[in-house]
């Protein structure tokens, strides 16, 4: 009876057995897919995050930018860096990997992948006209003028070219700088007749920066002149009676007549500094200029700090500011007139012509200019508002 008691086995106990025995070969099997699963999605980020597997590294490098593995990712980023990848030089491509670079949250990478391919491949004003815009947007405006830079290399007679760097001076407070572009945008326009009244109000505005407010009055006068009728206004009145009692300016800027005939080349004598100079009439040049020569004879220094690039007959002349104690046509007298000084161009407004009387002196007066005839008088400046 032991015996059979001793050998008595359950069924039951063996069937338990067996399931706790299933059920640790599945744990262990379930431990062993979650670990291969870890493993594999830890690779898997590895492999998408780290830069050795990075298969557009090279192409982030000639582009100049370092981007993070998730932008590949991004809309159709990967698409775009298939193609420059293959094709480096592929301007269609590598603009609208720039926009989807800038869109993605990286302007500054934008505008350098852009500049970039201005030096790699071929130029593109459209692209560096992008690259500004970037930069401005991050503030950078010390790379804005670079790239501002390279666009008036490429168009030196574009006057958009050098408002945008007159712009980008002023915004980093170059104001001697950026007046001298300001002034070149002026003259760069083919007629200053038709040009908007806010382009002279930022060459006022910079000559104040730089605290010369008396010569801020003549921009203004300027954009009067070329429509009195309807430009005369009680805000721009201000403006110019702010100007005139900040530098006290009122008693020298501009005083007396003049009648005086004009022969058929346009030409008339003015005095400068005591000094007799031959000038060319132009209302459509915003300041007067001279020859070097004539700047000499006159006692004129001219400050080569910051070169002014006008159009004259023979195209364009890098010009020096400079500033005339006294400017007198007949009994007409202006006191400290701003002018430009040709730099190292004897005939840059043709043979015997010392210079071009321009709006800085012109300005100062009502100016009736007929066949034969100039007529300057007092400009009506009562029109402060009460």
């Amino acid at each position: 009876m032991a015996e059979r008691d001793s050998l008595n086995i359950r069924p039951e106990r063996i069937g338990g057995v067996h399931i706790e025995e299933r059920n640790n070969t599945f744990r262990i099997i379930a431990g062993i897919i979650a670990i291969a699963a870890s493993v594999g999605y830890a690779g898997y980020c590895f492999y998408t995050t780290a830069d050795v597997f990075n298969p557009y590294k090279k192409t982030y490098e000639k582009l100049g930018i370092d981007l993070p593995r998730s932008f590949e990712r991004y809309g159709l980023a990967s698409r775009y860096l298939d193609q420059v990848t293959r094709e480096p030089c592929d301007n269609v491509a590598v603009i609208a990997l720039a926009k989807l670079v800038e869109s993605a949250g990286y302007p500054r990478e934008s505008a350098m992948s852009l500049e970039a391919y201005n030096r790699s491949c071929t130029f593109s004003e459209e692209m560096l006209q992008s690259a500004y815009a970037a930069y401005t947007r991050i503030s950078d405006q010390k790379a804005a003028i670079r790239v501002a830079d390279e666009l008036v290399k490429f168009d030196s007679a574009s006057y958009d070219y050098r408002f945008m760097r007159g712009a980008a001076y002023e915004r980093s407070r170059d104001y001697k700088a950026a007046l001298a572009d300001y002034i070149s945008t002026l003259d760069l326009f083919p007629d200053l007749s038709n040009v908007a009244g806010s382009q002279f109000y930022q060459v006022s505005a910079m000559y104040d920066k730089i605290g010369k407010p008396c010569d801020a009055i003549g921009p203004l006068e300027t954009y009067i002149s070329y429509n009195v009728k309807e430009r005369q206004s009680q805000q721009i009145a201000k403006l110019i009676s702010d100007y005139a009692r900040k530098g006290n300016c009122a008693a020298t800027y501009a005083n007396g007549s003049a009648r005086v005939l004009i022969p058929a080349s346009n030409q008339i004598d003015v005095m400068i500094n005591g000094s007799r100079a031959r000038m060319v009439i132009d209302t459509g040049a915003s300041l007067v200029s001279l020859t070097p020569e004539m700047a000499a004879r006159a006692r004129i220094t001219p400050d080569t700090s910051d070169l002014v690039e006008v159009k004259v007959v023979g195209g364009l002349v890098k010009q020096a500011t400079g500033y005339a104690q006294t400017l007198q046509v007949a009994e007409a007298t202006a006191a400290n007139v701003p002018l430009l000084i040709a730099v190292g161009s004897k005939d840059a407004f043709g043979p015997g012509i010392d210079g071009l009387l321009g709006m800085t002196f012109l300005s100062r007066y009502t100016v009736a200019l007929s066949p034969g005839l100039l007529e300057l008088k007092p400009r009506n400046r009562n029109l402060s508002p009460q």
